[in-house]
């Protein structure tokens, strides 16, 4: 999986999305928890990537 829709973040964000993508995913959180909140786009990014990810290796 690319991490296009990452660049321009630190290697901090990148884990800090990649971590809040699969908390939201698995329903522990929502978007809105994440803080800093100029990550949240980023974080449904990760998101819709991963899903897409699953959809073509199907």
């Amino acid at each position: 999986m690319s991490e296009a829709h990452l660049e321009g973040l630190t290697i901090v964000q990148k884990r800090l999305v990649k971590a809040y993508a699969t908390s939201v995913m698995g329903e522990v959180r929502t978007v809105e928890d994440v803080k800093p909140t100029e990550l949240q786009h980023y974080v449904e990014l990760e998101i819709a990537e991963r899903e897409i990810a699953v959809l073509t290796s199907e």
